[in-house]
């Protein structure tokens, strides 16, 4: 019998723990070809392309003291236990059998998933001060996840109860990215809402399939082992061939002798009420969502920072912008409501030439629904194609920079604004540096899009552009998409400052 994984250490504060038991039936083993070996009460198989991705991303920012690590924090139910919360904590670990797997390197460097069917995570249980339980329960969200948490030490979860007067108030959970991504918590969501939470707007979006059965983290490698996975693999290798010799080159810095700041990476956040007229107004003009006029926009700077590039078939000159999307691969009933990662960048090529703001819009609805289409590939294989298309290229192409649009409700007023709308909405933006997770990109936005409007996330590594290049950024970003609100014949390619 394999050693179950031991749960990370409590945060740093008063707190008793309580052992959350699952004992899961091993049932993947009995129609999942090509597992592997299992080891008494666990089973092996390899890393799906996304937890290949996102342990990456996760082992780079554990060089930095970061975790990636995702936060989900519920308010309880009047009238739930301690012994309720942990019932419904036990059930979803046996569910989602990806909340209970480890990853395993072995000396040869191969790196493979341990699904474990016993085991037991442990629940630190806080009582807040009195009056208080509402910061206090963020405070220990904080400390859950804050640190880094190795997933081949641990179970991809960390939990915390938090009690008023001995009563549960809320639940905190911090999650390894290398188990889940957004739309994976979908589903957990709805989980705790049956069991033990109040209403959430995440769990009020799960809409799984009536008799569909989701897949586990082994049944997704098995099947983008399989011929159809391959055949799969090859069509977005064979699109991201096309992005990458398309894309332009990435603009070498001129050299900076200036003192870097630290961290290394630095995180721009900004919202804006003109931000969220403007998207809404192009929206309303062409038709297409918010996401796609942002990354229109990202695309259009992109082409705006670079050179023009020969015409494939030799007549003239043309230029491309990109942007690499974050794709969910959820299209199948199997998957659409996993708990797994199942996101990856993808690049997103568009042709600029000859086009107005409005129709680079349209372009780029046509381009990213290629993008996703395509989906998701190895990693290796995609790190691969990058240096040999470069290489043959003679250019340095940068696959990192990426947009991640995560709409938490449909808040952004869609229609039509005016001059003196975006004027007096402009004075109330907001800009400050903050802390975040820093993902392996020179730059990387996420926007995220809740009742507040539109929240801007800008990383910027500083080692490729110094923090001041991140605020010309949204600041051009919100100029373009403010004149397109109001010209439809703005141009395309902006003039950059």
């Amino acid at each position: 019998m394999s050693r179950p994984a031991p749960s990370p250490a409590a945060p740093p504060f008063p707190a008793r723990t309580v052992p959350v038991p699952f004992l899961a039936p091993d049932t993947a083993r009995e129609h999942v070809d090509g597992a592997g070996p299992a080891d008494g009460d666990a089973s092996e198989a390899p890393l799906t392309w996304s937890q290949r991705y996102y342990l990456a991303e996760v082992d780079a920012a554990r060089a930095h003291g970061r975790g990636l690590n995702v936060p989900r924090l519920y308010r309880l139910r009047p009238g739930t236990t301690e012994a309720g919360t942990v019932t419904a904590l036990s059930e979803l670990l046996v569910r989602y059998e990806v909340l209970r797997t480890r990853v395993v390197r072995d000396p040869a460097g191969t790196v493979r998933q341990r699904v474990h069917d016993r085991g037991a995570l442990h629940l630190a249980v806080h009582e807040a001060p009195a009056g208080a339980v509402d910061d206090h329960a963020r405070t220990v969200l904080d400390g859950l996840v804050t640190p880094p948490l190795d997933v081949t030490e641990c179970w991809p979860l960390r939990a915390a109860l938090v009690t008023e007067d001995g009563h549960p108030r809320y639940l905190a959970l911090a999650f390894s990215h290398v188990a889940v991504d957004a739309y994976a918590l979908v589903p957990v969501s709805a989980h705790l809402v049956e069991r033990i939470a109040e209403a959430d707007p995440v769990a009020r979006a799960a809409a799984p399939a009536a008799g569909t059965v989701a897949r586990g983290p082994r049944e997704q490698a098995a099947a983008e082992a399989s011929p159809a996975g391959r055949k799969a693999a090859g069509r977005a290798l064979r699109h991201a061939e096309e992005a990458y010799r398309r894309m332009p080159a990435a603009v070498n810095p001129a050299p900076d002798t200036r003192p870097r700041p630290s961290p290394r990476h630095r995180f721009l956040h900004r919202t804006s009420p003109a931000l969220d007229l403007a998207v809404g107004a192009v929206a309303a003009r062409t038709g297409e969502s918010p996401a796609t006029v942002l990354a229109a926009a990202l695309v259009s700077l992109d082409a705006a920072g670079t050179g023009p590039v020969p015409h494939e078939d030799g007549t003239g000159e043309t230029r491309y912008g990109a942007v690499h999307l974050i794709s969910a691969n959820r299209l199948r009933p199997e998957t659409a409501a996993a708990v797994l990662p199942l996101s990856q960048p993808v690049p997103c090529c568009v042709d600029t030439a000859g086009a107005t703001f409005q129709e680079l819009v349209r372009r780029t609805a046509a381009a990213s629904l290629r993008a996703f289409r395509a989906g998701g590939a190895p990693p290796d294989e995609l790190a691969a194609l990058l240096a040999t298309v470069a290489r043959e290229r003679g250019v340095r192409l940068d696959a990192t920079p990426a947009l991640n649009y995560r709409p938490r409700s449909t808040a952004l007023p869609v229609r039509p604004t005016t001059a003196g709308e975006l004027a007096a909405a402009a004075s109330r933006a907001v800009t400050r540096w903050t802390e975040a997770d820093p993902w392996r990109a020179s730059h990387y936005l996420s926007a995220d899009v809740d009742a507040s409007g539109i929240r801007l996330l800008l990383q910027v590594d500083t080692a490729v552009h110094p923090p001041e290049w991140a605020e010309r950024r949204l600041d051009a970003l919100e100029r373009l998409l403010c004149t397109a609100a109001l010209d439809a014949r703005c141009p395309a390619l902006p003039t950059l400052g």
